[in-house]
């Protein structure tokens, strides 16, 4: 019995030692993918990306139209070449499009590593102005919002980080006015 008692006086204990320890956490939550999708800098380097890649991207698409002319080529000539020309013709297309492929692996590879190294300076910089706006604030944990269940008003600190790094919300779109008829 003297067990039961001090086992029940001990979870008492623990119980209000984590109740008054919970209540001194200051919980904030931001939704991420908002800030991302919102961030200044977004637009500028897909931009970036873009022209970066374009020149290569126009070749591949060049390369594909070549190859593509060269099978509707021998698909019209079939009919009047002798099979060892059409094999000939096979191969040659054949090396062609392994080439093709090749290179639109390795500029897949490039253009994805270039997009996760920019993806992850805006990731950083995300990061950076949450911390800030944490400790400016006092909040001792912020959540992603899409793992939060339910949250007070004025503890989504969003907008405050997407200011912070430069952005903001793009406006709501207008209700229209119902027509006098």
């Amino acid at each position: 019995m003297k067990n039961i008692v001090k086992a029940t006086a001990l979870s008492l204990a623990l119980a209000f030692a984590s109740a008054s320890a919970m209540a001194d956490e200051n919980i904030a939550f931001i939704n991420a993918g908002v800030v991302f999708q919102n961030h200044p800098d977004r637009e500028a380097i897909s931009k970036k990306l873009e022209s970066q890649f374009k020149a290569e991207a126009d070749q591949l698409a060049a390369s594909k139209k070549s190859i593509d002319g060269k099978i509707a080529a021998l698909q019209k000539d079939a009919k009047n070449l002798r099979s060892a020309d059409i094999k000939k013709r096979e191969d040659e297309i054949n090396k062609l499009m392994k080439a093709h492929d090749e290179k639109a692996r390795k500029f897949q590879q490039e253009t994805a590593q270039a997009e996760r190294e920019e993806t992850a300076k805006l990731l950083e910089s995300i990061q950076a102005a949450t911390n800030k706006m944490a400790k400016d604030k006092g909040f001792t944990y912020v959540l992603d919002a899409n793992s939060v269940v339910y949250a007070a008003d004025g503890k989504d600190i969003t907008e405050d980080v997407l200011k912070s790094v430069g952005g903001k919300l793009p406006e709501a779109p207008k209700a229209e006015a119902p027509k006098a008829q």
